[in-house]
């Protein structure tokens, strides 16, 4: 950790000297984005496939997770939360919908099968851990008293027939994350939004590979449904990695050829857009991000375990890389609800986000999709809560949630 503390103190230095790196920048974030970015680069180190045969991936699981986001709390003047789980083999899953659906189908389908003999056979059945967040914002919104703990408003079924909630999928590049370490800021969202929030804890790579994270994402919407909840009073919302699982889960939707897909709204906030990044900006703007734009020719690089990891990067496996669901611009993205994209004007992804949103915009006309850069800020500058910046986003999702 002294790197760390090294590079914060160093651009701490540099603020003083010679000025903010960026206009709208302070002290404080100057700093983070300096030991962020240099964490990062301890936790993912680069090699080559020349050396992949000597990589213990369950090994490096185990170090991001001993690495894991730092825990957060619901502040207790916007609500609080409850800790349940999902028993999974209370959900079942249309096989026949994912049939067809590219580099996905066969693992998917393998997962699905894979839990099903292993309920079989111990009768025991794996759950998904998520948070329910209430704010007291959506208690009054319904005639819950304020700052009163009742057990309906911590219910995960609907407290009336027309209540709006969201299902929010957290980022973490895939291999970081959990709902814990995301109570602050989304019980900042579910606040403003005036909107109970689910947040679930999917499985994380490199040891539950693709597809693990879209199965559990799957499976807690259609606990969703099966509580009550219709997808048209369901906002389906995520940062960075999380954003491009809320892609996935709406193409699976979609392609399963319902109405399932049809959500009361999409937020994406500094979403990934793709596995395949080529935007300039990730050069740009490689100086001023926390991000760290790394090789996919590094098998430690977090795509690279989150997609077949140990797996060599050849033509074959670029090839795989282009399919929709994992490069969604690829396809179609038609069909998509009312849609709001956030991002700052510093972060790694800003071009290749700034393509997922046209790709969106051209595929549905007439549809609600917004688009909003917030100058000098980094990727998910929403976290960083000290910043006006982050309670301006806040008030344009308010805004947005209000309006669809």
């Amino acid at each position: 950790m002294f790197s760390v503390y090294f590079a914060m103190l160093k651009s701490a230095v540099s603020y003083l000297v010679c000025g903010r790196q960026l206009p709208a920048w302070d002290l404080r974030l100057q700093m983070y984005s300096s030991g962020i970015r240099q964490y990062t680069r301890m936790l993912f180190p680069l090699t080559s496939d020349d050396y992949i045969d000597t990589i213990d991936f369950g090994k490096i699981h185990d170090t991001l997770q001993a690495n894991q986001m730092p825990p957060s709390k619901v502040p207790p003047e916007i609500g609080l939360h409850l800790e349940l789980q999902i028993t999974v083999a209370d959900i079942s899953i249309d096989r026949d919908s994912i049939r067809g659906i590219g580099v996905t189908e066969k693992p998917l389908l393998s997962l699905i099968d894979s839990e099903q003999r292993d309920f079989q056979s111990s009768g025991k059945s794996r759950t998904i851990a998520y948070d329910l967040i209430t704010p007291w914002s959506a208690c009054e919104q319904v005639g819950i008293g304020l700052n009163t703990t009742t057990k309906a408003a911590l219910e995960p079924s609907p407290l009336n027939p027309n209540e709006r909630v969201i299902l929010y999928l957290h980022g973490g590049s895939y291999v970081l994350g959990n709902p814990v370490a995301y109570r602050e800021p989304v019980g900042y969202l579910a606040h403003y939004t005036l909107l109970r929030t689910f947040v679930i804890d999917y499985r994380l790579a490199p040891r539950h590979p693709f597809p693990a994270q879209l199965h559990d994402a799957l499976i807690a919407f259609n606990f969703l449904i099966r509580q009550g909840f219709t997808p048209q009073n369901i906002i389906l919302a995520g940062d960075s990695a999380g954003g491009h699982l809320c892609l996935d889960l709406m193409l699976l939707l979609r392609h399963g050829g319902s109405s399932l897909h049809r959500f009361a709204g999409l937020m994406l906030i500094s979403p990934l857009p793709s596995l395949i990044l080529s935007g300039d900006s990730l050069n740009s703007n490689g100086g001023y991000d926390y991000l760290v734009s790394l090789p996919m020719e590094s098998p430690n690089m977090p795509l690279r375990l989150f997609y077949r990891p140990g797996a060599k990067y050849t033509s074959e496996y670029k090839q795989e890389l282009k399919d929709s669901m994992l490069t969604p611009v690829n396809g179609s993205l038609a069909d998509f609800p009312p849609t709001i994209i956030q991002c700052g004007a510093a972060e790694l992804l800003l071009d290749d986000i700034r393509e997922l949103y046209t790709k969106i915009k051209s595929d549905n006309p007439g549809t609600q999709i917004v688009f909003e850069e917030y100058p000098d800020m980094v990727h998910v500058f929403h976290r960083f809560l000290f910043r006006p910046e982050s309670k301006q986003a806040y008030e344009a999702l308010q805004e947005f949630a209000q309006t669809i």
